[in-house]
Parts: C-alpha cells; structure tokens; sequence
C-alpha cells in the first residue's frame, strides 16, 4: 500500500510554484533602536566627511546638479540630502514573471528563494569537476523552473564558458526567459549589456508595460567606489523602472575596519550613496529603484578569498536592521556557517536555499530615521 502510494505521488507530483514565504516569527534583535540611530550617524559622518568615489563624469555631474559637494571624483553628499532621496524609494512591489501565476510580492513580511549564482565550475553527476557551458546553464534554468521551491531561474546559475564574453550575457538571458517563466535577473556586466538586457525585456513583456512594472533585477558592486561599468548598469536599469541590487562588497578587516560595527556602518554608507543615486536617475518611480545587498564577509587569512562566519551572521544582522530603518527591501545570501546562524542571516526564513527577499513594513514604520 505504501509503495503504491509514493509511486502514486511520484507519478503525480505537483511542480505549480507556492507563493512566496510570509514571515511569521520574530526578529532575533542583535542591535536596539538607540545602536541603529549610532550606526546611521557614523554612516552619515563617512559620507559627509570621507565620502565616496564616483568613477563617472554623468554621474558626478548627475551628484552637481543634485546638490551634493563634489571635488575631482569624491562626492561628499550631506545627510540631508540622503535622507531626501532615499525617501521616495518605496518599500514593496510586485515583482512580474512571465507567467502571471507566478508574480511575487516583495516587501513587508514577504520573501522569496531564488538560486545562488556565478559558478564558474560545476559537479556533475559523474563526480566530474568541469566548466560549465551553455548546455550546462539551461538545465539548471529548467530545474528552477520545476523546482516548486525556487521562485526564480536568477540569471548565470554557472558560467557557460562555451560562448564568448561579448555574447554571453545575451545567452545568458534568453536562456533564463526561454527555460522558466518564473521572474529571473539580467546582466548588469556592462552598460551595453545592460541595455541589451532591458531591449530583450522590452520584447518579452512591451515598453509599456516595463514603465510600471519591475520584471528584472541588475547588481552591482561596491567598496566605497562606484565606477563607471556599475554606474552605467545602474542607470539603463533605473531609467526603465527596473531594481537594482547595490551590492557593497566589503571584507572585513581587509577594506574595513576590523570592528563589527565599524564595518556595518560603512557598508551602510556605501549602499545609501548608491541608493540615493537610483533616486537621482529617476526619482519618484513608483516601484524601488534599488535593493541593498547585505553581506558582510572577511578575508580568510590563508589566501585572502571571501568567506563567511559568525561575525558575517553578525554582521548581516547588523545591516539588515539598518535596511529596516532605511525603509528598504534586502537581499540575503546562504552562508557558510552552523544552519540556525544561516536561517538568521537570510531574513529570519526557516529555510535557506539562495539569496532571499524580505522586509517588514510594521517594524519599519517604528525606525523611522530621526530628523
């Protein structure tokens, strides 16, 4: 009877994608109220008085004509100023899949899973270690997409080396359109290739449609830079409506100071210059024009890679709350650490199966930023 139930099941299995996760349990609070306004003064105090390097002629003129103080390439906006921007991001919205069925609300207690992403080499099921090709990436995008769990197919879940740079990004991207019509990511590897993404987007969903609705979102990468390759990214995706993940890339003791704290207050001040700059492109948009991208990491002494641990749990924790006070959504990465430092890192989910989406509307409404 068993055996014929579970070959009943197998037989039957139902792929249709659940709805994202609505958190239902509390925050685990590593900082209170009173440590989150210090934390956001000393970020304050980075940009006003150390500022941030933008390697960009539109976007330093784009700070001038904002008001920010700008000398050579250092913009030095000033807290009011921030606080201005950032004020016109809003805090949740419906991110569109191809299938409408399949359209996630992001932003208060809502989360969603979406796979991990850039391997530059896979496994496969010889137990063979190999670089992967396009072959390679489309059976991943198709296991997303028939994996109930995952609400994306992301974009390059690995590396498809088989094909040049120059087109990469454009294979990249069809093949997350073409295998899943759930939500998925596009290049953001250049500006070209960002605008490319957004041509490709225009012909899937319409021009119109786009003006109104997130169906895409780009990254970038920062530590207390921004150059002209990101910036260029960021504005072909902002222009067009579409989120931007500001990812500061900061390790630890390495490019920040050694202090927990020291670091989540320049991560924060990395991500509010480039938050602020979203609204500087196109301000008032009626969907977030960026996400912050939380991931303190630290350099592992024995070769200087990324890696993760309890002061990244910390940490993560640390910069969440700050989100949370910035009345933003954020972005969270499984790490390589104990599960239950994990599940508390990735937006308090009970599950951590790649990058995860979440915000809380109520608790932000108690941090409001004080004036």
């Amino acid at each position: 009877m068993t055996e014929t139930l579970t070959r009943t099941l197998r037989s039957t299995r139902d792929l249709r994608m659940p709805p994202g996760l609505t958190q239902g349990i509390p925050f685990c609070e590593v900082t209170d109220g009173a440590q989150v306004e210090r934390i956001d003064a000393a970020s304050m105090d980075i940009l006003e008085n150390v500022g941030v390097l933008f390697r960009d002629p539109v976007a330093l003129a784009d700070w001038k004509t904002a008001g920010a103080r700008v000398e050579g390439e250092m913009v030095y906006p000033d807290r009011g100023l921030i606080r201005d921007l950032i004020a016109t991001i809003p805090t949740d919205f419906t991110y569109s899949a191809r299938n409408p069925a399949d359209n996630l609300r992001l932003g208060g207690p809502h989360s969603i899973f979406v796979p991990m992403t850039g391997a530059p080499y896979l496994r496969d099921l010889n137990d063979v270690r190999r670089i992967p090709t396009l072959d390679d990436l489309a059976m991943f995008h198709k296991l997303a997409h028939m994996e109930p769990s995952q609400h994306s197919s992301a974009h390059h879940i690995v590396e498809p080396c088989d094909h040049p740079i120059s087109q990469r990004h454009l294979r990249i991207t069809y093949s997350s359109m073409k295998h899943s019509d759930k939500t998925f990511m596009g290049m953001t590897t250049s500006p070209k290739n960002a605008e490319d993404v957004m041509e490709m987007c225009a012909i899937l969903f319409g021009e119109d449609f786009m003006e109104q609705n997130p169906v895409t979102t780009g990254n970038g990468n920062s530590p207390l830079v921004w150059d002209e390759t990101t910036l260029g990214a960021m504005r072909a995706f902002c222009r067009r409506n579409q989120p931007v993940l500001c990812s500061s890339f900061v390790l630890g003791g390495a490019n920040t100071p050694a202090s927990v704290l020291a670091t989540v207050a320049q991560l924060n001040a990395e991500a509010l210059s480039a938050l602020a700059y979203t609204q500087i492109i196109r301000r008032g948009c009626p969907e977030p024009g960026a996400l912050t991208d939380n991931s303190p990491s630290g350099p592992a002494l024995a070769g200087g890679s990324s890696l993760h641990s309890s002061k990244s749990t910390i940490g993560s924790k640390g910069s969440w709350k700050i989100s949370l006070n910035k009345r933003t959504p954020a972005r969270s990465w499984n790490r390589k650490v104990a599960a239950l430092e994990a599940f508390l890192a990735a937006g308090e989910s009970g599950f951590v199966a790649g990058q995860v989406y979440t915000v809380d509307l109520d608790r932000m409404a108690k941090l409001s930023l004080p004036q």
